[in-house]
């Protein structure tokens, strides 16, 4: 269907209003001012324009924001904790950034986990992972799985509760956090209690096509192409762990909240992925971004329905996590 006005008139702003100016240096991924190449400068300034981009959002007021850092299996990660207060260990959500696994950072989405953490009243830990060209896949797998075990092991520390903490991301992100979920399934202390997987990215054998625009709008080239060859770096697509889709088995795997976007050339993955976790068992939680883009996350303060969505998310992920266990048979 197409879009409704409000978000529209929305969309067709953003497309045609200039970018507010990157800030100096502000998400440069390490040793990329120091190669000095060309392609580490256009690397660096898609960062700063990312994060410009991103900063047109207000940031929602949460009760608790601090910083903390994350042992990494290669060494310490940025984090920021986002919690909603009180004296009782919380329900968390450990969440890994959208953008192409290549730009993002904790600063960056910050606005994109107020807003969730708002939505769902549960703990956020939105955490920092290596990125590509500079550190290939595994790496930022490798820093998922790492930043889970880590929240359970200090969740005392940080104020929430273990058995209740779960992976979530967007985009790039997803690919982290259902390809973490996938690891990280069998049962311990470590094993997600939920997965979260907005506009996922889950079969990276190819770039599926931009579906046909209902309204005409003049979005701006792609360059997903290149975000997916820098990330894998020559890896095998069909990995499971690199295409979660792709997994042999998915029975065991932790339950699922999935919301793709209506518009969004990946939304066949995230339905797909979808029906065969159903189809093993596995709950699953389908939130339809019924008029929405790929992005909506970070929409919510300009129009209604990414507003709508964005408060159906959180709706479902504080009732994964703070209902009462099911009966045992």
């Amino acid at each position: 269907m197409g879009r409704d006005p409000d978000y529209l008139a929305f969309l067709r702003r953003r497309l045609t209003e200039p970018a507010p100016p990157p800030g100096p240096g502000h998400g440069a991924g390490p040793g990329a001012a120091d190669r000095g190449d060309a392609r580490a400068r256009a690397i660096e300034a898609a960062r700063r324009e990312h994060a410009a981009d991103l900063a047109r959002s207000p940031r929602p007021p949460v009760p608790v924001v601090r910083d903390v850092t994350v042992d990494g299996p290669a060494g310490p990660l940025p984090a920021r904790l986002y919690h909603p207060g009180g004296d009782r260990p919380a329900p968390a959500m450990v969440y890994f950034h959208g953008g192409g696994w290549v730009l993002g950072d904790v600063e960056s989405y910050d606005p994109v986990v107020r807003a969730l953490a708002a939505a769902s009243g549960v703990a956020w830990l939105s955490v920092g992972y290596r990125r590509p060209p500079e550190d290939p896949f595994p790496a930022a797998l490798d820093d998922a799985v790492a930043a889970v075990r880590w929240t359970t092991a200090h969740a005392a520390r940080l104020g929430v509760d273990p058995a209740r903490t779960g992976v979530a991301g967007d985009s790039a992100g997803g690919q982290l956090a259902a390809a973490a979920a996938g690891l990280l399934r069998a049962p311990g202390p470590h094993r997600p209690a939920l997965q979260l997987l907005v506009y996922p990215a889950l079969d990276l054998r190819a770039v599926p096509p931009a579906p046909p625009d209902p309204d005409g709008l003049p979005w701006p080239p792609s360059d997903v192409h290149r975000a997916l060859r820098l990330y894998l770096g020559g890896a095998d697509p069909n990995r499971p762990d690199a295409s979660p889709l792709l997994d042999p088995d998915p029975r065991g795997l932790p339950p699922a909240i999935i919301a793709p976007a209506e518009h969004d050339r990946l939304r066949p993955q995230a339905e797909r992925h979808a029906a065969r976790l159903r189809a093993a068992g596995v709950p699953v939680t389908l939130i339809p971004g019924t008029g929405l883009d790929h992005g909506f996350l970070g929409w919510g303060s300009f129009a209604r329905r990414p507003a709508d969505a964005v408060a159906r998310i959180g709706a479902a992920v504080r009732t994964a996590l703070t209902a009462p266990p099911a009966p045992a048979d």
